[in-house]
């Protein structure tokens, strides 16, 4: 095999693109027909039907955003049950049913990643606790990052969150300049995002909303749209395809950039920790100030390298980094897009945050009490991420056959939970495509499938930052809500004119456009 691909690297552009193509359709019917078992089984389960080489390709090459509408579309043609469809060799289970998905969920036998969560480790030339299949590392590393958001921990977060949101106020106040102006939302969110992640996670300022050109945020944006870009073109998922692709290069040099900032930072962190060690040990180390300074995540790392490889600190922390910035960055963009197009909800969050800011500076930091009485604020805040899930999917890999529902999964099927659907499902969710706060009401959660609302994934493997994320969006909101009004925009009239797209999360293809005004 490796002669075969060395001969096709020595062949002209052209001829290896011819060759190589014809070796993967060669491996895939051989592995097809060495796999008959899962064909046999998979032939019980409806799906639309696609060639076993291609697939069912064209739910992909359509372009990432219609590639969501492909997925919505199929589910309630499906009308939420189980449906297959084949990518190259691969079978893909789609799941919309909560039941089903906690029979997933829940299981040790679907623990395992497989597509795209591959392509994430090629793209981002790492691995952690987000991709790896090993299970062993997967406790370990869960568990150290824990300790960083252990609850007092999460609690001291609280002011870092307030800073980079009255930096955000500001930058909105120099913007608006005392009148209504429209802007463009997503971009402030996505700077004050990663500035909060870089505090918190990596004890350092980036500085990135007042200054853009961050070493870091550059590198995973144009790693981001590369793995857009390869999910489009499903031949690239193909590590061999790609390296004959012209943007290879692109991709290497901003894993190359993106790697030397983590690894420099660790350097430096390592230094400044062990300077630290020796005041300490002299007794010049104010130890009563250190205790109310939240540890970052880069030091609970370093603290507990002995149970790490010099591999794993740097990927855990790009891993946190990346998913942590990205879902809130989204998140916050569109709880301030549906408060604009839903008054009512707006001035009720308004009255809730001036009740609990009644009483001396209405400016100032809120605690963690304060976070904790905005209940309608994070009713919004769930039916915003219900409607408007920045991961609308999540996949596993099925290690051994098993059932679920009337159908017998094969061996190494993959599994793809598409979550958006799963909360439009109208067995949950009475007029599902409604915004409505009152979903979240305690006595209706508590008749819901538990199941029914993943936001942050479910069962063995879910988003260890889940109370990160919420206390970051209620600080951010609250801060914002109090100086600012929001209102439709004109590029964006209704929630319908909102155009999503898909890459590690969901992209806003026009922006996301409100107009905010100052109040008075």
């Amino acid at each position: 095999m490796n002669f075969l691909f060395q001969q096709i690297f020595n062949m002209s552009y052209f001829q290896s693109i011819i060759l190589t193509i014809l070796l993967v359709i060669s491996i895939v019917i051989i592995q097809r027909i060495k796999n008959q078992r899962q064909i046999t089984l998979a032939a019980q389960i409806p799906g639309p039907k696609g060639h076993f080489v291609v697939g069912s390709l064209t739910i992909f090459t359509q372009g990432t955003e219609k590639f969501l509408e492909n997925m919505k579309r199929l589910c309630k043609m499906y009308e939420h049950s189980l449906f297959k469809f084949w990518l190259f060799n691969k079978l893909i289970v789609c799941l919309s049913n909560a039941d089903d998905i906690e029979v997933v969920m829940n299981s040790s036998n679907c623990f395992q990643k497989d597509f795209p969560y591959l392509l994430m480790e090629d793209v981002f030339s790492g691995t952690g606790v987000l991709t790896t299949n090993n299970v062993h590392d997967h406790k370990k590393n869960r568990k150290i990052i824990s300790q960083w958001l252990k609850y007092s921990n999460l609690k001291s977060m609280i002011t870092s969150f307030y800073n980079e949101s009255k930096i955000l106020a500001h930058i909105l106040s120099e913007k608006c300049e005392g009148k209504p102006i429209e802007l463009e939302i997503g971009r402030f969110f996505d700077l004050a995002s990663m500035d909060s992640i870089g505090r918190t996670a990596l004890g350092e300022e980036f500085n990135s909303q007042n200054k853009e050109n961050h070493v870091f945020r550059n590198s995973y944006e144009r790693l981001a749209k590369m793995f857009a870009y390869r999910i489009s073109n499903p031949w690239f998922l193909f590590s061999t395809f790609f390296s004959l692709s012209s943007k290879k290069h692109e991709q290497r040099n901003s894993q190359h950039l993106m790697h030397k900032f983590v690894n420099d930072l660790i350097q430096k962190k390592q230094v400044e920790l062990n300077e630290k060690a020796k005041t300490t040990i002299i007794g010049t180390y104010d130890t009563d100030c250190v205790s109310q300074k939240p540890k970052s995540l880069i030091e609970i790392l370093l603290a507990n390298e002995q149970q790490l490889s010099p591999k794993e600190i740097p990927e855990e922390l790009i891993t946190v980094i990346s998913a942590g910035h990205e879902s809130t960055a989204k998140s916050n963009s569109l709880i301030i897009f549906m408060l604009a197009h839903h008054q009512d909800v707006q001035q009720n969050v308004y009255q809730e945050i001036n009740s609990i800011f009644s009483a001396g500076d209405f400016n100032r930091s809120p605690t963690h009490d304060d976070l904790q009485k905005m209940e309608y604020l994070e009713r919004v805040i769930k039916e915003t991420m219900r409607l408007y899930q920045t991961v609308p999917l999540i996949a596993r890999k099925v290690k051994n056959e098993m059932m679920i529902g009337k159908y017998v999964i094969p061996t190494d099927a993959n599994i793809l939970i598409y979550i958006q659907c799963l909360h439009l499902n109208p067995k949950y969710y009475k007029d599902p495509e409604q915004f409505n706060p009152d979903n979240f009401l305690p006595d209706v959660c508590r008749r819901r499938h538990p199941f029914a609302y993943i936001p942050f994934s479910g069962g063995l493997r879910n988003c260890v930052g889940m109370k990160y994320a919420m206390l970051q969006m209620k600080t951010t909101i609250s801060t914002l809500v109090r100086s600012y009004r929001f209102s439709p925009s004109e590029k964006c009239p209704t929630p319908k004119d909102l155009r999503l797209s898909f890459t590690l999360s969901v992209e806003f293809i026009n922006g996301c456009n409100v107009k905010i005004e100052p109040r008075t």
